[in-house]
């Protein structure tokens, strides 16, 4: 059965049976613990933040109501658990309340001036609700209640199975991104909010964004955010099929540039290999011209440019791009004694320096 925890102070023994009646109303039980409906457990060590704490976890719905009161176990055990164990909840004040916190935060420069402990205690809770956790408080009186809690009730319920919607829709794609050749635009969208998810499975994001490669891959925002990802393979791939991802031509060189950045701000050295031949494949000019402020502390990094500027070497002379590529080989050249692929990268720099016209 759908269970539903009222949280708050005493003073919430003035809505208690709205609430009891509203919650039948949607075919739940309510938990309140002024009506003895919570769970736990007496024993020596018996304690009321244990038994808040089970009651919360065994929830599914968690309604706090703020009237005028602070309660301690509310907001010092029941709300940090409700946050921490991911528990959905509304969190709802009584209007006059709000108005004087509204108040309070606005023009009090000292809580400790506030002379009524509840008034005090609330103000910093609420504060701390408002502006660090950016949680929504929604007003009410007790003439309109009833309304307030049906209708937040069923927003949030509105949601749930809005998200699950979801769900069942991304396990449908899941077993669509088999066959790439069958996505439809509508599929490409879904596809798209399953790539940028970060905490949607890896395997999944990644089959994803093979997917919008081999569909035409999405807009600036998008591939930004991908390059961007916190998860090293899903940024990896991304930048692998950066070519495919992005598809506008010519780039825009403030793209170009930013993927640059991008490269220099990563801890993982396999995105800033990744992105060389990438760029190239891109745009040769733009990418020349940008990989000039790459970050070539790693040897592997110079190596990997001299290597396919010499695959590019014809396209490099015929477009005129030989100035910046020159001086991009010669900073590759720089800082290490390596020999081999450095011999290699001294005569490219000497057959495109050759075609310089004085």
């Amino acid at each position: 059965m759908l269970t539903i925890m009222l949280c708050g102070a005493s003073d919430t023994e003035n809505v208690r049976n709205q609430f009891a009646e509203i919650v039948s109303d949607f075919g739940g039980e309510p938990l309140h613990y002024l009506s003895g409906g919570i769970l736990y457990l007496n024993s020596l060590d018996s304690s009321w933040e244990r038994n808040s704490r089970v009651t919360v976890h065994a929830a599914d719905l968690c309604v706090f109501v703020i009237i005028e009161r602070y309660g301690e176990i509310t907001f010092g055990t029941e709300l940090r658990e409700a946050l921490a164990a991911g528990k959905p909840f509304i969190v709802l004040c009584l209007e006059r309340t709000y108005s004087k916190y509204v108040t309070l935060r606005e023009y009090l420069t000292d809580a400790q001036a506030i002379r009524n402990a509840d008034d005090r205690k609330l103000l910093s809770v609420m504060r701390e609700m408002e502006l660090d956790w950016q949680l929504s408080f929604v007003n009410f009186d007790y003439a309109n209640f009833n309304n307030v809690l049906r209708r937040e009730m069923a927003n949030l319920f509105h949601l749930i199975l809005a998200g699950q919607q979801e769900k069942n829709r991304r396990s449908a794609l899941l077993r669509l991104l088999s066959d790439q050749s069958r996505l439809s635009a509508e599929d490409l969208v879904v596809a798209t909010r399953i790539a940028t998810d970060e905490l949607e499975d890896k395997i999944l994001r990644k089959r994803a964004i093979s997917a919008i490669s081999a569909n035409g891959g999405a807009d600036e925002d998008t591939v930004l955010t991908l390059i961007g990802s916190d998860e090293q393979g899903v940024q990896r791939l991304s930048v692998q099929l950066l070519d495919t991802l992005y598809r506008v031509r010519p780039p825009e060189p403030d793209f170009i540039t930013h993927c640059v950045q991008t490269a220099n701000q990563a801890d993982d050295i396999g995105i800033v290999r990744r992105m060389i031949p990438s760029l190239l494949r891109i745009d040769l000019a733009l990418a020349v011209e940008s990989l000039l402020s790459l970050d070539l502390t790693e040897v592997g990094t110079r190596r990997r440019i001299a290597e396919h500027l010499e695959r590019h070497e014809d396209e490099i002379v015929a477009a005129g791009l030989t100035p910046n590529a020159v001086a991009l080989l010669v900073r590759c050249l720089g800082g290490s004694d390596e020999i081999g692929w450095k011999a290699r990268c001294r005569e490219l720099r000497d057959r495109l320096s050759s075609t310089i016209t004085p």
